[in-house]
């Protein structure tokens, strides 16, 4: 029987958090090692990566992945978690903005831009989390953080709504970015839809939807083997080095190496190594399916 360790790609739907459906793959799926590579808010859908087995391993590199969202902003109001699912804070006369505008705007949030987090969000400050604050009312000062957005581009615009679509690094808030853009345009906006595209190479058409999982029709042939998730270098060794990998010894390897590297020996992934010292490599995380 195949061992079910990989990367399951689910399309999270608004309602849903992270968490709930890491819940309902260990229940559907009967397994108790599944994680996610990071959190999609509530009111957000589209691609969330599911680690299981083995994958889990690898967390911290499919979180650092670049994403692509698209969603709709609509000015008037702010809430006070930048999102539809907040309670309304302030409002501000209709404005109606020309393309132009918008466009010239949108330009200014291109490229490396500083962020602060917003008060609704899991980040730590102190050991607690910054949506805890919010919830008892208390406002936490945050140090801003440096992000790129790669494009941010007008997909659409109807009266007091724009639609839009942003690809930008790991750790970038699209609630603050429409925030941030409303205020640039001296209005207030919130955004109201949200659908993650893509993370890293991994896009919406490859992914499976909470219904099927709940009926039970996915199995271990529906994961992603866990390389396909790491954008690595990729290194062959010689069949006869395989026992010294998997006891952790370093073997020769003549190719030039990044910092880390995916190993693959005896037509199989093994795990991602690094080079101790000149010449050499060796595994430093081993997850080869056994």
């Amino acid at each position: 029987m195949k061992l079910m360790q990989g990367i399951l790609l689910i399309n999270k739907d608004k309602g849903f958090t992270s968490h709930d459906v890491v819940a309902l793959c260990r229940k559907h799926l009967g397994l108790k090692k599944i994680g996610h590579t990071g959190t999609l808010d509530p009111m957000a859908r589209g691609v969330l990566p599911i680690l299981v087995g083995k994958a889990t391993k690898i967390s911290n590199y499919l979180m650092g992945q670049d994403k692509v969202y698209e969603g709709t902003m609509q000015f008037g109001y702010r809430t006070d978690t930048l999102d539809a699912d907040g309670e309304i804070l302030e409002v501000s006369p209709n404005k109606i903005f020309t393309e132009k505008d918008l466009l010239e705007a949108m330009k200014l949030f291109t490229g490396k831009i500083d962020q602060v987090p917003p008060m609704y969000s899991a980040i730590k400050i102190k050991g607690k989390k910054l949506y805890e604050y919010a919830r008892q009312g208390q406002e936490v000062e945050r140090k801003t953080r440096q992000v790129e957005i790669y494009s941010f581009d007008l997909l659409d615009l109807s009266g007091d709504q724009i639609s839009f679509r942003v690809s930008c690094s790991s750790g970038t808030y699209i609630r603050s970015l429409v925030d941030d853009l409303a205020r640039e345009l001296k209005s207030l906006a919130t955004l109201v839809d949200l659908n993650r595209v893509q993370v890293g190479n991994f896009s919406l058409d490859q992914c499976h939807s909470i219904l099927d999982l709940k009926e039970g029709k996915l199995s271990a042939g529906d994961l992603i083997p866990m390389d396909q998730g790491l954008d690595l270098q990729k290194i062959e060794v010689q069949e006869d080095y395989f026992n010294a990998l998997m006891f952790g010894q370093s073997v020769p390897c003549s190719q030039s190496l990044d910092k880390e590297f995916k190993v693959y020996c005896k037509n199989q992934f093994v795990g991602i190594g690094i080079s101790p010292y000149p010449g050499f490599i060796r595994i430093n995380k081993c997850l080869l399916e056994v």
